[in-house]
């Protein structure tokens, strides 16, 4: 019996010791010299963008609300890691792409409207762009585990074309029907941002790495404007504000050469505003806005792993 035990001790020493070893086969060994790796992504993903607008003299009076939609977004991305010997390191990615699909829902209250209205609108033809650029530093290492922490700095861009007006409760905003083939609203937000997080490797196997991240956006600045196209008096309208928000994501990328790696993973990014403003003609004074963006989906991606 004591045989036994010894037995399976050392029988779970041994596995969890060549765990150990075959996971620290697919982090990059402790630098000795310069590493970087560099690839590319395709990013399928989902959308939506809320605008609240209030009275510019009743400040939680609530006039109008905008609801883009149901969006599904594809783009294309490269991305890169470079660390230096020190532990310090420099990552980051661009992207670029079309959306489109979804429905732009337009919403006006009372008292400022009378009664209730609500129109639809449909979604094509819309744009996105970002990209990120952190410096980092690796706090913790060990033969299976990586860690780092960073800062930097997130831009994204997201635009929104609704085209066509249906009135499909109330009001008479769209008495007569406007068609699809009409562009009659569009959104343009441009959010710059502070970025503050942590991310980590954990090798799982000899060719299977886990890699996640989580970044706090402390400061946002919204940079916007809104295009009514069949109101000219409000074409463009500029809109501005701070805010805040936060980034997560996740791959599994698997090693099919020493160098050569393919992944899938996802994301989840939130943007929202704590002060925007935007001004009507001829009011005294500003009327507040608050705005909530989101983008969620999935990457495939491919990657290049070199020493030098």
């Amino acid at each position: 019996m004591m045989g036994s035990r010894r037995l399976g001790i050392c029988l779970a020493a041994g596995l969890t010791a060549a765990a150990t070893h075959a996971a620290a086969v697919d982090l990059p060994p402790p630098a000795t010299g310069w590493q970087a790796e560099f690839g590319s992504r395709v990013f399928f993903s989902g959308g939506r963008l809320q605008k609240d607008l209030y009275d510019p003299d009743i400040r939680r009076q609530m006039n109008s609300r905008l609801t883009y939609g149901g969006t599904a977004a594809t783009t294309g991305e490269l991305f890169g890691r470079l660390d230096a010997p020190s532990g310090w390191f420099v990552k980051g990615y661009a992207g670029i792409g079309t959306h489109g699909g979804g429905l732009l829902t337009d919403e006006d209250y009372p008292p400022d409207t009378v009664p209730y209205s609500k129109t639809h609108s449909n979604l094509r033809s819309g744009k996105i762009d970002y990209g990120s650029l952190d410096l980092g530093f690796t706090v913790w290492r060990s033969e299976s585990v990586r860690i780092g922490a960073f800062a930097g700095i997130h831009h994204f861009k997201e635009k929104y074309n609704g085209y066509g007006c249906l009135q499909v409760s109330g009001g008479n905003f769209c008495n007569v029907t406007i068609p699809s083939s009409v562009l009659t609203l569009s959104e343009t937000s441009r959010w710059t941002s502070l970025r503050i997080g942590v991310v980590g490797d954990v090798a799982l196997t000899e060719r299977l790495k886990l890699t996640a991240e989580a970044a706090a956006l402390p400061y946002s600045r919204l940079d916007a404007f809104d295009n009514h196209w069949m109101r000219p008096d409000i074409n463009p309208m500029a809109e501005s504000g701070q805010g805040y928000g936060f980034q997560v994501e996740a791959s599994l990328t698997y090693r099919l050469t020493d160098a050569l790696s393919l992944g899938a993973g996802g994301r989840y990014w939130y943007h929202a505003t704590t002060g925007a403003k935007t001004r009507f003609p001829g009011e005294t004074n500003a009327s507040h806005l608050d705005f909530r963006s989101e983008r969620w989906g999935a990457f495939l991606q491919a990657s290049y792993r070199t020493a030098f």
